[in-house]
């Protein structure tokens, strides 16, 4: 950031936009001069003033928006930029919406939309979540089937929704279910992945995306990947559309295996689905509880339980057949003699007082898993996270990590009146560069979501970011250790082959699984001295140890 650059603020007093929308205007601006380095047009939500704050903006200028304004914020390298960029936002502010021909076709309420397609038997909800009810229960009365994006929905209206659902035998995939694909059909946060024999049910949005990417990888296609939501495997829910969606695929003549992915369910749902598959059904299973035992079998191995993702698709592969399981261990899995000879130079770079990991995940399921297998292995050192789980501790500030810390970007805190960090990459760039100016830390671990939804290019994105930090730790005398994972496909339109290459052009270490990733950043943290064979079998098997 140079001395010179122009710092400027306009506010918009009561005036609203959409975050997206806001999003797009941010991003022509940029592209109206080389000379304009930061153009932020957002909702003043305390999140984003803090944002803008650090990105370097008086506290003085931002703190007087209120709630209900639009900041335009600026930075350029000289006045002509500055006011050029300011009218540019003014005009895009003020052009009308559903101006362009692409918007001819929408409505503004659900009747009109009922009306305009009368043969329609699927609804994307994206709504405040109070309002979900009233809709979602007129959609079921029609026996329309239901995606609903929107989070904060009462629990109880979901309960509600859900048990409504169940008897009228309409499926409810939500709340909170930003993923979902149907027939080979990506729905939301999505990949382009093949079609084929496999059906999964998820409570995790990035633990669909990942199992459903990982198995594209290894030549194996999915037909339906159905997100129901995080609250679903809970006891105040019940599993109701866990239970719906298994036996919607148990009796879809298309699908020979099916994969459950989730956190763990309470332990009431967990019995429901077990005694389900165990007496009722008929079809292979996996079940990937995240973070739950391992190595479970049932039924003469028809029934598989793992505790990763990145097991989940071993041990998918495995109920296929040999072929399709020798695929998966060439695509997805790299063995401990292979992967600790590889990761050596990187600790062996590492000075002295460099010992802490600083995990920066868009995706909350790659956060989850990150902190089963982080705070297994480190578990003897304090871990802090936004989100925690078991023994992993509450960070006392979101915005500052603390120790060894595992940051999930899209929660609440940081999406407050923002896109989802897969779509707006502006707090993960201010964070590398916090994290790599803390002498103690050894490892960066990231991930990167490919796909329909994301940014056009995530990696592309914030990769000069990583390499000035690793500059910046090189300069101070230490080396940075950037341990990634790229989730997608070879046709996901951000490349997922050319996204590999850009993080390996600035010296990342890029791992084909979540999982592998979180493992190889503590053997690096702590040189190597991990107990690597006892962690394959705990987290990386296919339901029993891969020989």
């Amino acid at each position: 950031m140079s001395g010179q650059d122009i710092f400027h603020i306009t506010i918009r007093q009561n005036f609203y936009r959409d975050s997206l929308q806001l999003l797009k205007i941010s991003d022509s601006i940029r592209r109206v001069s080389r000379e304009i380095l930061e153009a932020s047009i957002i909702m003043a939500t305390p999140t984003n003033k803090e944002i803008l704050i650090r990105l370097g903006f008086r506290p003085s200028s931002v703190g007087e928006a209120q709630e209900s304004d639009i900041i335009i914020a600026i930075r350029a390298r000289d006045q002509k930029s500055v006011d050029l960029a300011v009218a540019e936002a003014d005009r895009l502010l003020e052009s009308p919406a559903g101006a362009s021909k692409q918007d001819e076709s929408k409505v503004d309420d659900l009747e009109s939309a009922l009306r305009s397609m009368p043969d329609a038997n699927l609804a994307l909800l994206s709504i405040p979540g109070d309002h979900v009810r009233e809709v979602s229960l007129k959609l079921i009365d029609l026996g329309i089937n239901q995606q609903i994006f929107s989070d904060h929905v009462p629990v109880e209206d979901e309960l509600e929704i859900k048990t409504l659902a169940a008897e009228m035998g309409v499926l409810i995939l939500g709340p909170g279910a930003g993923t979902s694909i149907m027939n080979g059909k990506g729905i939301g946060f999505s990949n382009a992945v093949r079609t084929g024999p496999v059906g999964i049910v998820a409570a995790a949005g990035t633990g669909l995306q990942e199992v459903a990417t990982l198995l594209d990888h290894c030549g194996i296609g999915v037909k339906h990947g159905l997100g129901v939501g995080g609250n679903d495997p809970k006891d105040k829910i019940g599993g109701i559309m866990m239970m719906q969606c298994i036996k919607m695929l148990e009796s879809n003549p298309d699908v020979g295996i099916i994969g459950i992915v989730s956190k763990p369910p309470s332990p009431s749902v967990q019995e429901k689905i077990v005694s389900y598959l165990t007496r009722s059904a008929g079809k292979k299973y996996v079940l990937a509880f995240i973070g739950g035992a391992g190595g479970d079998q049932k039924n003469g191995g028809r029934i598989v339980q793992v505790n990763t993702l990145a097991s989940a698709v071993l041990a998918i592969a495995k109920q296929l057949g040999r072929r399709q399981f020798e695929m998966a261990i060439a695509a997805t899995y790299v063995p401990p003699k292979d992967l600790m000879p590889s990761l050596e130079d990187e600790w062996r770079r590492l000075g002295p007082g460099q010992k802490r990991v600083r995990a920066l995940y868009t995706g909350g399921t790659f956060t989850y898993e990150a902190e089963v297998i982080l705070g297994s292995i480190l578990a003897d050192e304090p871990i802090y996270s936004n989100s925690p789980i078991l023994n992993i501790k509450q960070l006392d500030d979101s915005f500052k990590s603390q120790d060894t810390s595992i940051v999930d970007l899209g929660e609440e805190e940081f999406t407050e009146g923002r896109p989802h960090p897969m779509i707006d990459p502006t707090v993960r760039k201010f964070r590398i560069a916090e994290e790599a100016s803390d002498p103690s830390v050894a490892v960066l671990l990231m991930d990167f979501v490919l796909g329909y939804g994301s940014h056009p290019d995530p990696v592309g994105a914030v990769i000069n970011e990583i390499d000035d930090a690793k500059r910046m730790a090189g300069k101070a005398g230490r080396h940075l250790c950037v341990v990634a994972h790229v989730c997608g496909t070879s046709d996901d339109l951000q490349g997922y082959s050319q996204s590999i290459d850009k993080l390996k052009g600035v010296g990342c270490v890029v791992l084909p699984t979540n999982a592998l990733a979180a493992v190889a950043s503590a053997a690096v943290a702590r040189r190597g001295k991990v107990d690597i064979d006892g962690i394959y079998a705990q987290y990386l098997t296919a339901g029993e140890a891969i020989e």
